[in-house]
């Protein structure tokens, strides 16, 4: 029985992926409990399965050191106001962080001090860097939720409980079928290219990418190829790839995959997201020198894709700071075009993953973890 029939709960989601995975544990909650208030911050995918969002979701939407001391002032209002809903009327049964560390972690601490529990989902990469934050995780959240198998021992000696519930793209992405995939020939070969989700990843990386692609054109005449655009982004954005002659596709990335054959995508969780629909793809991650930096002083990994951390070896081929330039990328998306062999074992390679990931629901389980905290 819950303590509450129309209790509040609490969302902080920063960024479109964060939105994305979220949603299903709103609409999740919303079909167990019609009445309950979810609120906070959150994107449009989660506004659509029932999530009241109380500041505009986009301006949170930032990345790297330099992009979030630009925007300081924002983010200060934006706790500020948080806060005092917090302690308000409104005052949460339960506040979920979905990943978002920079902003979340002191949010948590503030909710721990108001005896607000806190249940963290999609934890921060600690297996990775920052190993300090497992610590303070496990110190002040009530409930963990990690999304990879091999998180949940990096949180495993601390106080808060710890749960892997599953991948939230195994649970929205169908199985693609056959692992044995062939490759499909150049005559309606299709690339898809995949700058990110943020307007700084967009700059970054874009016109490297379209250059790259252009440079594929000249080679092989007959592929065809796809720009996503996230939605809400200026399509000036984009000035170019029209100029390029290239398709801007604005519908869900998961569409673009799926009749694709090859991708170059902005590292992230979209690497996943094609490698779980089979798409063979060239990861490409640049940021500012400073941020740059930053990271490589602290992170201890040999992979920046998520499809070559998750299997423990490089099965798709990545291009990192100085390497993101037109001609490395063309190279390497040209080697899985040339060679069919090539194509054909990152296929195979990527067919295991979803097997690894395993297919448990984490909109279910991360609600019934949510429902805990609600009942008497």
């Amino acid at each position: 029985m819950m303590k509450n029939a129309n209790p509040s709960i609490m969302f902080i989601a920063g960024e479109p992926s964060g939105d994305a995975h979220a949603s299903a544990v709103v609409g999740a909650i919303k079909a167990r409990c019609p009445s309950a208030d979810i609120w906070g911050i959150g994107g449009p995918k989660m506004q659509s399965a029932g999530f009241n969002s109380v500041l505009p979701f986009a301006k949170f939407n930032r990345m790297g050191y330099v992009e979030v001391l630009s925007h300081l002032p924002f983010f200060i209002g934006a706790k500020k106001k948080l806060l005092k809903m917090m302690a308000g009327a409104r005052r949460p049964d339960v506040l979920v962080c979905v990943d978002y560390s920079g902003f979340n972690m002191p949010m948590m601490k503030e909710a721990r001090d108001m005896g607000i529990p806190v249940v963290w989902y999609i934890a921060p990469m600690v297996w990775a860097w920052k190993r300090k934050r497992a610590a303070v995780l496990g110190a002040l959240a009530s409930h963990i939720a990690v999304i990879f198998p091999f998180e949940a021992q990096y949180f495993s000696p601390y106080a808060a409980p710890v749960t892997f519930v599953g991948n939230p793209l195994t649970e929205s992405l169908p199985p693609v079928g056959d692992a044995a995939k062939k490759f499909p020939g150049l005559n309606g070969f299709r690339l898809a290219i995949a700058p990110g989700s943020r307007p700084q990843e967009i700059k970054n990386m874009l016109n490297i990418m379209i250059d790259a692609a252009c440079m594929l054109k000249t080679k092989f005449p007959t592929i065809k190829i796809s720009v996503s655009r996230f939605s809400g982004f200026n399509e000036s954005l984009f000035c170019r790839a029209k100029d390029a002659g290239l398709e801007i596709f604005g519908g869900p990335l998961e569409t673009l995959f799926r009749r694709s054959d090859l991708a170059l995508v902005t590292s992230g969780t979209a690497t996943l997201e094609a490698a779980l629909l089979g798409v063979p793809t060239v990861a490409a991650y640049r940021t500012s020198q400073i941020s740059y930096a930053i990271y490589k002083k602290f992170v201890t990994l040999n992979h920046i894709s998520l499809p070559n951390i998750v299997a423990g070896k490089p099965i798709i081929p990545e291009c990192v700071q100085g390497d993101v330039n037109p001609k490395k990328l063309y190279c390497e998306a040209e080697r899985l075009i040339s060679i069919p062999q090539r194509w054909e074992e990152t296929a195979r390679n990527l067919s295991a993953l979803r097997a690894q990931l395993g297919e448990k629901k984490p909109s279910k389980e991360l609600a019934n973890i949510i429902f805990s905290f609600l009942s008497t």
